[in-house]
């Protein structure tokens, strides 16, 4: 073999070396990425699932307490609220949500003075009491706590949080991972499943990870305008600059009592009112409403729901996609929600309890650009935007992830050692992190402070652990 061939082989197996070494690289930190992200993206995709079909499954399994028989007329809602008063000595009324047809109870949740919010289904034709659950006991209650905080709190936002901005983590590793060496349909975009042992199960998890790969990213980048940390200084946005503000209804606060806005209803720019009572696991509170900082307490006025919802009949305002939230506190107003499944229709209007006067009215035309981006994702994200199509295609989606995630911590079982251990890919000696990667990390990063953060820190734990075992 001339000298020529020699380093020609030698370059080859050089560049062999290089590509094994940025594969291998990529992988760990796939791998350990997907370590931390797979089981709450797992109880994220399930809780997703279900949350869905909220409404259908609560008909299902709250049925003795939400149907009801129509009949030719209703008690007015005054007639409900006294019912429920007399049914809950000492509680304050906070929501009254009509049903959602005419064969559908009333729901009313009362502020108890010595325990928990409960909220009371009311048959409107009767105005009898059918019965009433702890609010957070609620089914989706629980799943809108799991899919949101865990079920333990602020912690768990800022876990589900981190764990969604690794997501993307993931999708890029996982891309990169995925890209064919060659064009070829089967292992790329169809799996190949005659086939057996590792390749079966690396093919059902790369594929179908791939063909949902732009909707994992929607689903992340629709959800966190909840989350606490990222939702919280996206919506801070809204100080700086009317195009990025998230919804006119976001302010610092409330219109007074007794002054009314000249503007309600004609498509106003000013200043809008705070929103109602928080509630993380509302998720028909409007996205600027729900961070916009609540009163506090409870308080009332003369005007009573009878006045306010003929106020509201009046501008069109009725119907299963009402939320009347009562005042919270002595300057607290009555805050009525239309959150219908487009977003376009949303509607906020807010009424003062002294007097009944409409301080504010605001609809998709008061919305900011960025408000109106947020509030469409929103219920596209919920499945609600466009109706069945949205729910089957949201549905599909996360069936993809748990699809993933079963599939790559199996695929992480098997090629376990005997002995037990991480079995994380073994790093070979080569660049760790290549150049390429390097504007995806930093946009990451800045898109989302707490990737970088956590990125730090990784990178920071991973030198000192490769320094120890080098000592």
């Amino acid at each position: 073999m001339s000298s020529s061939d020699m380093d020609m082989v030698a370059e080859a197996t050089e560049q062999g070396q290089r590509r094994a070494a940025l594969y291998r690289s990529v992988w760990r930190w796939h791998f350990y990425a997907g370590l931390f992200v797979a089981p709450i993206l797992l109880m994220l995709a399930v809780t997703g699932a279900l949350y869905l079909f909220d409404r259908e499954i609560e008909g299902i399994v709250y049925a003795d307490l939400m149907d009801v028989a129509p009949q030719a007329a209703m008690q007015s809602a005054s007639t409900q609220e006294a019912a429920v008063l007399a049914a809950a000595p000492g509680g304050q009324v906070t929501r009254y949500i009509p049903g959602r047809d005419a064969a559908k109870a009333h729901e009313w949740t009362v502020r108890m003075p010595d325990g928990p919010a409960r909220t009371y289904f009311v048959d409107p034709y009767t105005a009898t009491i059918k019965g009433s659950i702890r609010a957070d006991r609620r089914l989706m209650a629980i799943v809108g706590d799991l899919h949101g905080e865990l079920m333990v709190g602020k912690v768990g936002d800022w876990l589900v949080e981190l764990a969604a901005c690794w997501t993307f983590v993931l999708l890029v590793t996982g891309l990169f991972l995925w890209w064919p060496r060659r064009a070829t349909l089967r292992g790329t975009l169809v799996p190949r499943l005659a086939a057996r042992g590792r390749l079966w199960w690396r093919d059902l998890h790369a594929v179908p990870a791939f063909l949902n790969v732009f909707l994992v990213a929607f689903l992340i980048l629709s959800g966190l305008p909840w989350a606490g940390f990222w939702g919280g200084q996206l919506a801070s946005l809204g100080t700086l600059s009317a195009v990025t503000a998230p919804t006119p209804n976001f302010g610092a606060e409330p219109p007074r009592k007794g002054a009314v806005d000249p503007h309600a209803g004609h498509g106003g720019a000013e200043a809008a009112p705070a929103g109602p009572p928080h509630d993380p696991n509302n998720r028909d509170i409007p996205w600027a409403v729900r961070h916009a900082a609540p009163p506090a307490g409870s308080g009332a006025g003369p005007v009573g729901i009878d006045q306010v919802m003929a106020t509201l009949a009046e501008r069109g305002v009725t119907g299963p996609k009402l939320r009347l939230f009562y005042p919270q506190g002595p300057e607290g107003l009555y805050m009525a929600s239309m959150i219908p499944d487009r977003a376009q229709e949303q509607r906020t209007i807010y009424i003062d309890p002294a007097n009944g006067q409409v301080l504010d009215d605001i609809g998709w035309d008061r919305y900011s650009p960025l408000g109106k981006v947020v509030e469409w994702n929103t219920m596209a994200h919920m499945g609600r935007q466009f109706g069945l199509l949205n729910q089957l295609i949201g549905l599909a989606s996360c069936l993809f992830i748990v699809m993933t995630v079963v599939t790559g911590v199996v695929m992480w079982w098997k090629r376990r050692p005997a002995g037990g251990g991480v079995a994380a890919p073994k790093h070979l000696a080569g660049r760790r992190i290549p150049w390429g990667f390097w504007p995806a990390i930093v946009g990451l990063s800045i898109l989302f402070p707490m990737v970088g953060g956590s990125l730090i820190a990784v990178l920071a734990v991973d030198k000192g652990w490769r320094k120890l075992r080098a000592v």
